[in-house]
C-alpha cells in the first residue's frame, strides 16, 4: 500500500514544492484557463476569480488533498483524496504521454459548508510546450465540472 501511494505521489509531483499554507506542503498547482458546469461555459467566471486546483498534503498525515480555491471570492472547495488509481499512456505519433489519476475526494466547500464526496479524474499530459492537464468532478448530485488549463511551473515559452 505503501509503495503505491509514494508511485502515485511521485507521479502526481512532478513539479516544484513549495509552502501552499502552514503546514501544508503543495505537490502540484494547475491554472484553470477553461471551464464547463453541466455543459456550459463558466470560464469568464473562473479566470475573474483567478481560480486554480492544487493538491498538497498537511500535517504529515499520509493523505494527499485536492482543493479548488477562488482567491479572488475568497472561498475553496477541499478535502482528502481517497481509492487512488492511476494508468499511464505513453507517447505515440498521434498522442501525447500522458498520466490519468482517478479517486474520490471528499470535499467541503467554504462558501455553503457542503460536504460531500466526489468521482475525480485527473489526466495529466505532457506537450512539449508543457504539461497540460484537464480534471472532471462529478459529485453526488451528478453534476459534471471539468477544468483545464496548465500545470504552474512547467510551461516552456522558448518555441514561442
Amino acid at each position: 500500500m505503501k509503495g503505491k501511494f509514494y508511485l502515485i505521489l511521485v507521479l502526481l509531483v512532478l513539479t516544484v514544492n513549495g509552502v501552499f499554507a502552514q503546514r501544508q506542503e503543495t505537490l502540484a498547482k494547475f491554472i484553470i484557463t477553461d471551464a464547463t458546469m453541466n455543459g456550459v461555459d463558466v470560464t469568464p467566471t473562473l479566470l475573474s476569480n483567478k481560480a486554480y486546483t492544487v493538491f498538497y498534503t498537511s500535517d504529515n498525515d499520509g493523505l494527499i488533498y485536492m482543493a479548488n480555491v477562488w482567491p479572488k471570492s475568497n472561498s475553496q472547495s477541499y478535502g482528502p483524496m481517497y481509492s487512488i488509481e492511476n494508468q499511464k499512456k505513453r507517447e505515440t505519433y498521434e498522442t501525447y504521454e500522458a498520466d490519468i489519476f482517478y479517486f474520490n475526494w471528499r470535499y467541503i466547500n467554504t462558501y455553503d459548508n457542503k460536504k460531500g464526496t466526489a468521482k475525480v479524474q485527473v489526466i495529466k499530459i505532457y506537450k512539449p510546450q508543457g504539461v497540460a492537464f484537464t480534471v472532471k468532478i462529478i459529485p453526488e448530485n451528478l453534476d459534471i465540472t471539468i477544468y483545464k488549463g496548465y500545470m504552474e511551473g512547467t510551461i516552456d515559452f522558448s518555441d514561442y
